[in-house]
């Protein structure tokens, strides 16, 4: 039931049992926040949201107090707006003073709410945190110097993703955010998922980066600097600089990493379409061999990570492909190399992704081929972006070029990778092509049900019926497979599972923002992108059947198996 409530001394339209900070958020008023995230229960630990009620002897915090009939609020008043910057004043107290060096500088809601705050000086001087980096992990640095305590990186980690690899430790003013034991984040469980770095409000967390390592190569010139792009990244960039789906996004990505110095620029989307026939040929074995249960998806490392700490009994039923990240990193030392009459040493990979775990992945030791690293470097979004600034490249202005020869096209499947749910229809309708009964049949997938957050479909193929399902989240999926085996479910044959909120359009390593509908955004472009490809599916895919004729021919007779397939194995991490 909707009311109203006095807001500043005009009347505003509220909804029974929304909170205050809601409420005023709807009515365009603004309200600085640190700990809260949307879709968590309040805590106001940060108390920024403070308001001022008629009748209430003490601040309230807006993120948790409900709304009122008869609620007179001030959110303006000199006693709100100086509560608001001694909270500030006092974070800054003990906060580095290495702003200009810090990986958020400019990007960093600390920053952000000291210029709102019309903070000028250092008012208060506390004793600096004396806690030590930890750049143990492939894929996360934590600096412990600059959190603020917001408890937002702890929470997402333990409800959404299950994990729990941090947590607060200590109490009064030696209370802090630690991994288990104080050990480093290697041995703890974290899963590299990167999504406390994207809710992290200031430069505590942050991914390790592989930019100087990349960029030292390129101006070595000992060794040919081979990037192989995303899909789902092309996709990240239009949205930052604005660019219509229309305009040849990978052309530009392409022209901007050759104006920095690339050897040659690939697409990783054909790899994507090596995957997705895979998979598919897999699930059709395994529907053939009459397996029981179904088979999930394998190409997010965090997902997998997940599998092999928490619930190795899922081992087995986990496919057998690499991601298409690890694929194209395997042709390109062995396959291409031999083609090209160059020495796997010589050539320097370079994959580009929306995800900070694909820096753990590349770092397994079953990606390895000969002692050789597939691939020698992973660079994020925002690492691209930051490139693209220090070299003074500006996309909007580039003359599109095409990939190189040979990975240069890839189907409209391989755009469905880059959200939650794409790879699910992909495999479906490999699935379809491969084992329908006759040419006249038309694939059709049926309309997803929403069961909590998770979806199923279903696609019929001669006289059966087989069910997907995919699901976004760790928590959720735990949730998911925990009711197929409490129900006795035996009409799901595929589930798709990736560890970030709506895939790798809410990957960890996408441009870092407040903003919920971003993802979303991303995966409509994806699906704009997908309309523009004549492709459709794999099989329609020239340079793909062109590369599959060339691995079949080859003198080694290699089986897909050599390029495609790896193994998982069950991990004792710190919990």
């Amino acid at each position: 039931m909707d009311f109203k409530i006095e807001v500043n001394n005009s009347s505003v339209d509220v909804r029974e049992g929304e909170t205050l900070l809601t409420a005023l958020r709807r009515q365009g008023i603004k309200v600085p926040t640190l700990c809260h995230m949307n879709r968590f229960s309040p805590t106001g630990a940060c108390r920024l949201c403070v308001v001022e009620v008629e009748g209430k002897r003490d601040l309230i915090t807006s993120c948790s107090f409900p709304v009122e009939k008869g609620m007179k609020v001030f959110t303006n008043t000199q006693r709100v707006i100086k509560a608001r910057k001694l909270i500030v004043e006092m974070l800054l107290s003990n906060h580095p003073d290495d702003c200009l060096y810090c990986e958020r500088n400019g990007n960093c809601e600390l920053q952000w709410l000291a210029d709102e705050m019309n903070v000028k000086e250092r008012k208060f001087f506390a004793k600096k945190n004396p806690y030590f980096p930890d750049g143990s992990s492939t894929s996360v640095f934590r600096d412990p110097a600059k959190c603020v305590l917001c408890s937002r990186c702890v929470r997402i980690c333990e409800e959404t993703q299950l994990v729990t690899a941090i947590d607060f430790i200590s109490r009064g003013n030696q209370i802090r955010v630690n991994s288990a034991f104080n050990k480093g984040l290697n041995v703890s469980s974290c899963i590299n998922c990167g999504q406390c770095i994207m809710v992290c409000p200031t430069g505590a967390l942050t991914d390790i980066s592989h930019l100087e390592k990349v960029q030292a190569a390129m101006d070595k010139k000992k060794k040919e600097v081979i990037f192989f792009v995303s899909p789902s990244v092309t996709v990240s960039m239009a949205e930052h600089f604005g660019l219509k789906p229309d305009k040849d996004l990978n052309g530009l990505v392409c022209a901007a990493l050759k104006k920095i110095g690339a050897s040659k620029v690939f697409d990783l989307g054909l790899a994507s379409d090596l995957n997705i026939q895979d998979e598919a040929r897999l699930l059709a074995m395994r529907l053939k061999n009459g397996a029981k249960g179904p088979m999930f998806s394998s190409c997010c490392p965090g997902w997998v990570k997940y599998v092999e700490e928490f619930r190795p009994e899922l081992i087995p039923s986990l496919a057998v492909s690499k991601s298409p990240q690890q694929i194209f990193g395997k042709l390109l030392k062995t396959w291409y190399t031999k083609q090209e009459k160059v020495l796997p040493d010589n050539i320097y990979s370079v994959a580009v992704m929306p995800c900070v775990g694909k820096k753990y992945e590349a770092s397994r030791e079953e990606m390895t081929h000969k002692g050789i690293s597939e691939v020698d470097a992973v660079l994020t979004v925002r690492e691209l972006m930051r490139m693209m600034r220090t070299n003074g490249i500006d996309v909007r202005n580039l003359e599109p070029m095409p990939f190189d020869e040979p990975f240069s096209g890839s189907s409209a499947a391989a755009w469905k990778l880059g959200y939650s749910g794409g790879k699910a229809e992909a495999i479906a309708m490999e699935l379809f092509e491969n084992m329908k009964a006759s040419a006249k049949e038309t694939f059709k997938f049926s309309q997803p049900k929403n069961l909590a957050g998770r979806k199923e479909s279903k696609v019929t193929i001669g006289k059966n019926t087989y069910g997907f399902a995919w699901v976004s989240g760790i928590e959720k999926a735990d949730s998911y497979i925990n009711q197929l085996i409490a129900e006795g479910r035996d009409d799901i044959h595929y589930v798709e599972v990736m560890a970030c909120l709506e895939g790798c359009a809410g990957g960890g390593g996408q441009p870092i923002n407040r903003i919920p509908e971003k993802p979303r955004n991303r995966k409509k472009i994806c699906q704009e992108m997908e309309k523009l490809n004549p492709w459709k599916i794999p099989a329609e895919n020239p340079a793909l059947e062109k590369l599959n004729r060339s691995l079949k021919n080859s003198p080694e007779q290699e089986t897909p198996e050599t390029y495609f397939h790896t193994h998982f194995q069950q991990r004792d991490v710190v919990k």
